[in-house]
């Protein structure tokens, strides 16, 4: 389901952040199309150290198609943007690890964040990565009023994986109870 320019301007990110040496992780629409659970994706998403963000959206402009990039308010956001559009005009989002899904439902709006425990996860770059993703979209489900796409993306997740029903005890425990309500059976 991903688009052939999203792919490239993926595949571009990840050349350039190995060849720098910057470990990433993948998040967001990208990272469930390669678990077979995905919907149509028009933009990147990647995790990195906080320590490397800068860093990292510095050498992602070297395949940017548009600089300055794209700037949405972070504390300490690097002058370049938390974003730069990649090759065939792909929004490539470097999220800094530590980037909580509450700060990302007020850069998108107030009329559209909601006050929720789920809302302090931040994004992590440890641990098991289906984990991480099924934390970061239940926490994105649970923080903002227009997002329930990502509730729509963990039961994917959960048809796709066979996740079990028990797979709740490996989550945070601020999205657990969520994880249960849309829990579905995986067909046999």
């Amino acid at each position: 389901m991903v688009h052939p320019n999203v792919l490239e301007a993926y595949e571009q990110a990840i050349r350039v952040l190995r060849k720098a040496r910057i470990p990433y992780r993948e998040t967001g629409g990208i990272a469930l199309n390669f678990y077979g659970a995905g919907r149509p994706t028009k933009d990147v998403d990647l995790i990195v150290r906080r320590t490397d963000w800068a860093r990292a959206i510095r050498v992602l402009g070297r395949i940017a198609s548009d600089q300055p990039g794209i700037r949405f308010g972070l504390p300490d956001e690097p002058e370049a943007g938390l974003a730069v559009v990649g090759p065939h005009g792909v929004p490539i989002e470097v999220w800094p690890e530590g980037t909580t899904h509450e700060q990302i439902a007020r850069i998108r709006g107030m009329q559209k964040a909601r006050s929720h425990p789920a809302g302090k996860l931040a994004f992590k770059m440890q641990g098991d990565a289906v984990v991480g993703l099924v934390n970061d979209k239940l926490a994105s489900y649970l923080s903002a009023k227009d997002r329930l796409r990502d509730a729509a993306d963990v039961q994917s997740l959960i048809m796709r994986l066979r996740l079990p029903l028990s797979f709740a005890t490996r989550l945070a425990p601020e999205v657990r109870a969520a994880y249960r309500r849309i829990w579905v059976k995986p067909e046999s």
